[in-house]
């Protein structure tokens, strides 16, 4: 069974929920912020102490088809929790090296164009599952007379030569799990949970 299957059949149209943890510190909601700039058709609500098992299917009666959940670590974003509704699959990342867009120098500045979304070397079946459930998050069809690159922008130096401006916030994820359905932490079947101690030979390798 395919979960993502309606999105690329253009059955639904992308719609993001972007939530975090309770009481959160300025640079995480910050970080919500700029992600709903980054991510079209996406909302922030405050979650108000209510459990996340509530939340999925008040946001699936709102036709939503992804949940973001930004938890945090010492007033620090740390991971994302990435649900597809209404069915799954759901995807656990650490989050890390998380630099805004004030924070990165000759940053440039957004448009309201849909951006153009690149997944290089997502080729493993782990990799294959992931990168459909990112691509989920964005419209099918992007605007490329905006030259907005997911998080980057081409950047035209002269008639023969281009370059990338980077747009930010600029971030890295490591994926931590990969859960069928939605989120379940007691009762969930997982496909893929990371085992630190036998895959983590090189600090710089991914199992994707």
């Amino acid at each position: 069974m395919d979960e993502i299957a309606p999105y690329f059949n253009r059955q639904t149209t992308p719609k993001i929920l972007i939530t975090t943890a309770d009481k959160i510190s300025a640079r995480t909601y910050k970080f919500c912020k700029e992600l709903r700039k980054v991510i079209p058709n996406s909302d922030v609500f405050s979650r108000k102490n209510m459990d996340l098992k509530k939340i999925i299917p008040q946001a699936v009666s709102r036709d939503y088809t992804d949940l973001l959940v930004i938890n945090e670590d010492r007033k620090t974003p740390n991971a994302i929790l990435l649900c597809h509704l209404p069915d799954g699959p759901t995807a656990h990342f650490k989050l890390s090296n998380l630099r805004f867009a004030k924070e990165i120098k000759r940053s440039g500045q957004t448009t309201q164009h849909m951006p153009e979304v690149i997944l290089n070397n997502f080729n493993t079946r782990l990799g294959h599952s992931v990168g459909r459930l990112l691509a989920s998050l964005f419209p099918h069809d992007p605007e490329f007379q905006g030259r907005r690159l997911h998080l980057f922008r081409y950047k035209f130096r002269d008639n023969k030569k281009c370059g990338l401006q980077e747009l930010g916030p600029r971030f890295t994820l490591k994926l931590r799990s990969l859960q069928k359905g939605t989120f379940d932490s007691k009762y969930g079947e997982y496909e893929w949970v990371h085992k630190r101690r036998e895959m983590e030979t090189s600090r710089r390798k991914f199992m994707l």
